[in-house]
Order: C-alpha cells, then structure tokens, then sequence
C-alpha cells in the first residue's frame, strides 16, 4: 500500500505538466492566424466598420407599476430595467387589476425612440428608459 501511494505521487506532478505544456502548444499553433485576422485588408479600404448587433426588443414582465405626479405610466420590468411613459405621449395607460401579470414588450421606434406594448391590449406608449 506505501509503495502504490509513492508511485501515485510521482506520477501526479508529471500529469498536472503534460497537461500545460499541450494547452501552451495550442495557443502557439493558434496564435498567427489571430494576428492575420487583425490585420486590414486592402478590400475592406474605404468600407465603413460592421456594425455590432443590435436587440431590436425586449420581452419582461412588468414588477412594479405607478404613475408619476403628473399622471405618466412608470413601469419597473423583471430584469432590472425601468421605463417612463414620456409627457408629450397622450395614451392613457390603465392600471391593472391587482395580481394580474403585464407582459410588455418594448421595441425601438423612429429616430431613436422606443414603443411599449402591453400584452392584451391595444396600442402603444412611448416611453423612455430612466435605469
């Protein structure tokens, strides 16, 4: 039994080395073809960058809801995010019975505005993200 714990010990450090050692020759094989991919190419002169995509909506459910002293919807979603109706939005957002559950899904509209919808009803609100 002392002699199988000796050799299981040896053998221990020189695994945890191969290990590495394979890892590093990988990344040394990978590496030029990175550096090729950073480097511009001639077709590409004049092109304006890719654009990184973009979400185009957001689907949440509705945590909390109120309205602000001047009667704008405000509306605190389940991933963090919170929304207020703008002033110059003349849609009137009912409150919802208690315990029903708002499903809303909030799109972006012209010249960088967004939309709320909510599910099961009509319409939209524009609305603007405060945090």
């Amino acid at each position: 039994m002392l002699v199988a714990s000796i050799w299981v010990a040896g053998i221990g450090p020189a695994c945890a080395d191969a290990e590495p050692a394979e890892r590093l020759r990988c990344f040394d094989r990978a590496a030029p073809r990175a550096k090729e991919a950073l480097i511009p190419k001639t077709e590409d002169f004049g092109k304006p960058p890719p654009r990184p995509p973009e979400v185009d909506q957001v689907n949440a459910t509705v945590r909390e809801f109120s309205k602000t002293m001047r009667g704008r919807a405000l509306f605190v979603l389940d991933n963090g995010q919170t929304w207020r109706q703008l002033e110059g939005d003349d849609a009137q957002v009912l409150e919802p019975p208690p315990g029903a559950i708002l499903k809303v899904t909030i799109a972006r509209g012209a010249f960088g505005s967004y939309n709320l919808t909510i599910e099961g009803r009509n319409g939209l609100i524009r609305v603007r993200r405060i945090e």
